[in-house]
């Protein structure tokens, strides 16, 4: 009996390395996966950075393992621009195994977790027709971001000159805007609504960090964990939350006068709806999920985006004198920033980019390849997970000299002037193609807004005596943030 269990295991393993060579043979090179687990092992011993050995022994694209498959994995510019600009709609996929648990909670309604179709693209025109409504006016979405801007800088003041961690008044303060800019509804940092906000954020990155074990061992999930109560939770706030605040902007919600993100939501859902008369393709029922898409889409990003920008200043005096000089020469102290002085702060915007690169506030993201595809010479097969390693690409030497330097000027031309967002081959902050980021124009208005107006009132420097602080990146799913640090606010304006 022993025997014949030991043979049937030495066959089963045999048929299964036979069909992983068979298949390996045509995808890009990659380290040998184990049975079962593939190459979660590999991937574990350095969870913060899982891809820099495989970066050196296999180049610039390889193939690993997880459970539920091959992962091809793109390392510099060239490839990703191929894959995701010149296969635009073949490398679009969001399959719901890849996205599981989150789809539980925000379902597959939505623009980041749903998969590629009719329904899919008929949303993502929604969600930037509604940026591109709300984003209209500017000026007010700026004035919004102002107030959030405000609490934060009382917040600071509170602090009267003591040492702070600066990240959990930034995230608060970010939250305040989303809500705000999705409501209209002013809230504390400290208020009952932002709390379970943030909560329900804390709640989605203990899941994001569990997940991968659930997605090795997919019967875990159905036990009573931890794991499963979260996920409750997280269904429980958008059904209390964001479903309610939609219904009760639908009820008031009067044509061609646009509140908020949630009324230019109901907006954009009305003119395209018209355009497909007859075809069952979406429902402004879809709406809560979308607000979700950008309270979660915006604050992790934004928030470690702004904290990685204190760091810096506090790590490079000279860089923020020379912000300094900047915006006391463009705005002076009559006045605050304004994003019309946006284009006579070069070196402003050049370290918010720099911010971006290094260390890369976006690790990595990924989509399903919806037909068979050829990357670099290799076959693709249809639903395979291709996964775009923009930390790599943002530390690529050929495409950024020193790449470990944190150096503004990499983005300012030889006159001295701001690059822009988009001209620099390398530089992908917020992707490419369908899965680009829609809401990009509103983060940039976030960053400069908070940047600009912190700055000119503060210099941030580190406390007298303190040990300087890492810049080694402490992981959030796929946000980048820094490990807790602290610096002292010293005014440069009253407040």
């Amino acid at each position: 009996m022993i025997v014949e269990i030991i043979l049937s295991m030495i066959f089963l393993w045999f048929l299964w390395s036979t069909t992983t060579y068979l298949e390996k043979r045509k995808l890009p090179p990659g380290p040998f996966p184990l049975p079962f687990i593939g190459n979660t092992l590999q991937m574990l011993s350095d969870p913060k950075d899982p891809f820099s050995k495989l970066v050196r022994k296999y180049g610039d694209i390889f193939t690993f393992y997880r459970p539920a498959g091959a992962v091809v994995v793109l390392n510099n510019a060239r490839l990703i621009r191929e894959a995701r600009v010149g296969k635009k709609d073949d490398l679009s996929g969001r399959s719901r195994e890849h996205m599981y648990p989150f789809t539980e909670i925000s379902g597959t309604n939505d623009v980041l977790l749903s998969d590629y179709s009719p329904g899919y693209l008929f949303r993502r025109r929604v969600f930037q027709s509604a940026m591109h409504v709300f984003g209209s006016g500017i000026e007010k979405a700026e004035d919004r971001a102002r107030q959030a801007v405000d609490k934060a800088i009382e917040e600071i003041h509170n602090k009267h000159g003591q040492p702070f961690c600066p990240k959990e008044p930034l995230e608060c303060a970010i939250v305040v805007q989303i809500w705000e800019w999705l409501t209209s509804k002013t809230e504390p940092l400290d208020g009952p609504t932002i709390h379970i906000l943030r909560k329900h954020l804390e709640t989605i990155t203990d899941i994001g960090y569990q997940s991968p074990l659930y997605h090795l061992f997919p019967f875990l999930g159905y036990l009573p964990t931890q794991f499963r109560r979260n996920i409750k939770r997280a269904q429980e706030t958008v059904q209390s939350i964001f479903i309610p605040e939609f219904q009760a902007h639908q009820k008031t919600y009067t044509p061609g006068i646009v509140r908020d993100l949630t009324d230019s939501f109901i907006a954009a859902y009305e003119k395209e709806l018209a355009k497909e008369r007859g075809k069952e393709i979406g429902s402004k029922d879809d709406i809560p999920s979308l607000m979700t898409n950008v309270l979660l889409g915006g604050t992790g990003t934004t928030s470690a985006s702004l904290a990685w920008l204190i760091l810096h200043m506090a790590l490079h005096e000279d860089i923020q004198q020379k912000i300094h000089d900047e915006i006391d020469a463009v705005v002076g102290n009559e006045r605050l920033p304004h994003l019309r002085d946006a284009p006579d702060m070069p070196y402003l915007q050049s370290t918010l980019c720099e911010v971006q690169r290094i260390p890369g506030v976006i690790a990595s993201s990924s989509s399903n390849t919806t037909r068979d595809i050829l990357i670099d010479g290799y076959e693709i097969p249809k639903g395979t997970l291709v996964l775009i390693n923009l930390k790599q690409a943002h530390l690529d030497e050929r495409e950024w000299p020193e790449p470990n330097e944190f150096k503004p000027e990499r983005f300012l031309d030889s006159e001295g002037k701001f690059v822009g967002w988009t001209k620099l081959h390398g530089f992908i902050p917020f992707g490419l193609g369908r899965r680009e980021c829609a809401g990009s124009s509103l983060a940039k208005v976030m960053m400069f807004t908070f940047a600009a107006t912190l700055l000119q009132r503060y210099k941030f420097e580190l406390p007298k005596g303190s040990e300087k602080p890492s810049t080694e990146a402490y992981f959030v799913s796929a946000v980048v943030k820094p490990k807790d640090y602290e610096v002292v606010a010293k005014q440069r304006l009253p407040i």
